[in-house]
């Protein structure tokens, strides 16, 4: 299970989950569009997820649910994964089809 720390990884990860930052009692968590209590900016999540020493992990081919918050000395345990071109271009086809029926 990748986990990472860096921001262009989590930001896309939640992006592509459409999950957005939150911060739980002061622990920064990942929610779904449907929940709007706690939701904060990235800078107050990484900021909560830096002083927690935490990490964001997820299961490759998962879900949102595989989506969660580990021990920052899992991060780097595997490598994150990266999108092949045939799937960023599908996604980027998902993206286009969805904002011109808007």
């Amino acid at each position: 299970m990748p986990a990472s720390t860096d921001r262009g990884d989590v930001i896309h990860l939640a992006g592509f989950h459409r999950l957005s930052p939150a911060l739980r009692d002061g622990a920064p968590a990942l929610v779904a569009p449907g929940e709007t209590a706690a939701r904060c900016g990235w800078a107050e999540f990484f900021g909560a997820l830096s002083a927690r020493r935490a990490a964001v992990a997820w299961s490759v081919g998962g879900d949102a649910a595989s989506v969660r918050i580990v021990p920052g000395g899992e991060a780097g345990r595997d490598p994150p994964h990266r999108a092949s071109l045939g799937r960023a271009l599908a996604q980027a086809g998902e993206f286009l089809r969805a904002w011109r029926r808007a």
